[in-house]
């Protein structure tokens, strides 16, 4: 549970800054950096379960998919019920590349833990 924890620390703060950067050059540009948006929860999640990886014993590829359901259930959670946002396939979509970003960056984290 502390893995978990500290994980979703390093996802909240990174998805933090990364947002907060790619205000700052959306503001003094005119575009509107729509593949960040879409990139930033990605890499994010890869990091985080990259990081959960590496401390963790065995089986990376469990510990990313369970990592990245709770991420989805959470997300599913904000997005629907508290903010009525409306359900499409896109987001399903968007939904399963983020779970797999999570299963590659644990699978990949396990292999760089020192021993």
């Amino acid at each position: 549970m502390k893995n978990y924890l500290k994980s979703y620390i390093y996802l909240l703060c990174i998805l933090i800054l990364s947002t907060i950067i790619l205000s700052i050059i959306s503001y003094f540009s005119n575009n509107e950096l729509y593949i960040l948006k879409i990139l930033i929860p990605i890499i994010s999640m890869f990091i985080s379960s990259f990081i959960l990886g590496k401390n963790i014993k065995n089986k990376a590829y469990l510990e990313g998919l369970k990592f990245g359901l709770i991420y989805l259930l959470l997300s599913i959670i904000i997005n629907y019920i508290i903010l009525h946002n409306s359900f499409s396939i896109k987001n399903i979509v968007y939904y399963l590349v983020i779970i797999f970003s999570s299963i590659i960056g644990s699978m990949i984290g396990i292999n760089f833990k020192k021993k």
